[in-house]
Parts: C-alpha cells; sequence; structure tokens
C-alpha cells in the first residue's frame, strides 16, 4: 500500500479550504486531470462522490464516500473503482485570525498488481498536486 502526505499553510479560515474541496462539482475546471466529477448522494454529514481521472495512460473512475464535519475534517472510504483500498483524510487546522493547516493523507492500492506497477506512482504524483491545487484555487 502506498501513502502520500502533503501539507500547507493558507491565509484562508477553514471554512473556505472545507468548501472549496467539498464543491466536488467544480473539480474538472481546475484539475487538469479530472474528466469528470459528479455527486452521487450529500448530506450534512456524508457525501458519495464519483470522480473520473485521467493523465497520461492512467485513466478511470472511481466513487468515495466523505464524512463530512465541518470545516475541520473530511474522512474518504472507497466505494467503487480500481482500487483494493483508497483511504483518505482532509484535517484543516485554525491558525491565527484567518489562516489555517491543510493536510491530505491517502492511502491507496490497486486491485491489480500490474496496474500498481504501472499507475502507482502517477497515481502518488496525482494525489501530492491536490493541496497545491486547492490552495491555489483558494487564493483565486
Amino acid at each position: 500500500m502506498r501513502e502520500v502526505k502533503r501539507s500547507a499553510l493558507v491565509a484562508q479560515p477553514p471554512s473556505r479550504l472545507f468548501a472549496l474541496i467539498n464543491d466536488i462539482e467544480s473539480y474538472p475546471r481546475f484539475l487538469p486531470w479530472c474528466t469528470h466529477a459528479r455527486v452521487e448522494s450529500r448530506t450534512e454529514s456524508e457525501l458519495v462522490a464519483t470522480i473520473g481521472v485521467k493523465k497520461g495512460p492512467l485513466h478511470g473512475e472511481f466513487t468515495t464516500r466523505n464524512e463530512l464535519e465541518r470545516d475541520r475534517r473530511i474522512l474518504m472510504h472507497l466505494v467503487s473503482g480500481p482500487f483494493r483500498t483508497l483511504e483518505g483524510e482532509w484535517l484543516l487546522t485554525p491558525i491565527g485570525a484567518d489562516g489555517c493547516r491543510v493536510e491530505l493523507t491517502m492511502s491507496f492500492a490497486f486491485k491489480s498488481t500490474l496496474s500498481g506497477m504501472m499507475f502507482d506512482h502517477m497515481f502518488a504524483e496525482t494525489v501530492g498536486s491536490l493541496v497545491e491545487a486547492f490552495v491555489a484555487r483558494s487564493r483565486e
């Protein structure tokens, strides 16, 4: 299993980052590898969404169930996709009056050993770019 961790300090409140991360439908507009994104269901405490990915030869889609702790934390759990396992956590920690630390930890393993050998590094790079993409988006 592969684990990717990224973090950044942002001059934005946690509520802003939380809203951006949960605006799944906007992902194709600012994540170049995201081909489509749709919300399957949404409640105050849970969101189920499907994300399409295309980066070089890597393409497909996966669905996660996200447990939401408003303006604080998002836990992601695999529902379906080419992974044996996919778990993630966004953690938003307030810093000062208007800032926060945004942290993403994601663990994954492809179902197929061959897919893992071919795409593991590429998917890790894609996951690693998420924090930077959301930080940049928060500044727009």
